[in-house]
């Protein structure tokens, strides 16, 4: 029975204000678009489209947004659906979905960001936005979730025992809102029962100010966000570099012997660049005595699935020579997915992107050459 608490207890601001159920939610096949500049929170909460979705789950079937966790589960990958209830069966099992609001959040406080992931793009990246212009001639303004003062005062008056942070990368974005909301939670005395899960690149560290605040809260969830090692990691996460990353990386595993409420995660975004390289990755985070990593699929663009590539069987082969069983279940996603008729778009987007930040995906993915 695929149900899911995730409509009425927790609400997704994205990077350009829209709102969704949770932040995997696919909205494309709804006839309307929620966003924080348009729209209330109660608008939301009592829209025919949050009513749909809540009904379908009723009913037991898969809304049709919540594609990803079904193909996840479809696939053995743990979906976000299941990693959530297993973090929060306890508030779960005594949620009334009628009176309870909600209780946890995920907000970008804004997409300022100092690196143009080539997975990511200029809605979640203020860096990629010259590089959109120039190559799609598509234009991304910024958007100051400050502008939207009251919608964010709402979502933090309920009940809430959890927030996501994600970006852009949280520690350069707004970072001044960010301070003053987590002021509030800690003046209105509730801090120390809410947890915080970060998303960040890794490539700053957060000063001390940050480490002051987050000592009134029950938890922090770092997750270091990479999606690969060495020049892999230099390729896809692009301009960064890798000794910076492992230097935060080896501060963060330092912090976290040191403070009690600190708790570290990886997180790896799985795309058409990265599949055959699994076994390296969760191997690197081993040796480096991180936790293993989270492993999401990217969805879109359709181009940078996972999935794309022709020859399924060189892939799922690595995949299985793995003594790894996480890295074992992808090959039943390629097995099963069929995205080769975008195998053309991603090497001409791969060539296009290649030529404009002069990088070359044959001299670094040697084993996964594309013409």
């Amino acid at each position: 029975m695929p149900f899911c608490y995730t409509p009425w207890s927790n609400v997704d601001i994205g990077s350009l204000g829209q709102i969704k159920p949770c932040c995997k939610f696919r909205s494309e096949s709804y006839n309307i678009d929620f966003n924080i500049q348009e729209y209330t929170l109660s608008e939301y909460v009592n829209s025919e489209f949050l009513d749909q979705i809540k009904q379908d789950f009723e009913n037991d079937q898969w809304p049709v947004g919540c594609i990803r966790c079904r193909i996840d589960e479809e696939n053995n990958i743990p979906s976000k659906r299941q990693l959530d209830y297993d973090r929060w069966s306890e508030h779960y099992n005594r949620y009334n979905k009628e009176t309870d609001g909600f209780l946890t959040t995920n907000i970008a406080f804004g997409n300022t960001c100092n690196l143009k992931c080539i997975t990511c793009d200029a809605t979640a990246s203020s860096r990629w936005r010259k590089e959109y212009k120039e190559l799609y001639n598509i234009t991304v303004e910024h958007f100051r979730i400050e502008d939207n003062q009251k919608f964010i005062d709402q979502l933090f008056e309920n009940n809430l025992i959890h927030l996501d942070i994600n970006g852009g990368e949280p520690f350069i974005s707004e970072i001044d809102l960010q301070k003053e909301y987590l002021t509030k939670l800690i003046n209105k005395g509730i801090s120390k029962d809410i947890t915080i899960h970060y998303i960040t690149n890794a490539t700053t560290f957060p000063d001390k100010d940050w480490w002051e605040l987050w000592g009134n809260f029950k938890e922090i969830d770092m997750q270091l966000s990479t999606d690969g090692i060495q020049e892999k990691y230099e390729y896809i996460r692009f301009p960064a570099k890798w000794k910076d990353f492992v230097q935060n990386a080896h501060k963060y595993m330092i912090f976290e012997k040191w403070i009690p409420n600190l708790r570290l995660s990886i997180s790896h975004t799985v795309s058409a660049y990265n599949i055959f390289y699994l076994d390296e990755f969760y191997n690197w985070c081993t040796d480096m005595g991180l936790p293993a990593p989270y492993l999401g699929p990217v969805y879109n663009p359709a181009y940078m699935r996972p999935t794309v590539w022709p020859d399924k069987e060189k892939i799922i082969n690595k995949l299985n020579q793995s003594n790894i069983k996480e890295v074992n279940n992808w090959s039943s996603l390629i097995s099963s997915q069929n995205d080769t008729e975008y195998f053309n778009e991603f090497c001409m987007r791969t060539r296009q992107h290649d030529a404009y930040r002069n990088l070359n995906f044959n001299e670094v993915f040697t084993e996964m050459k594309i013409l």
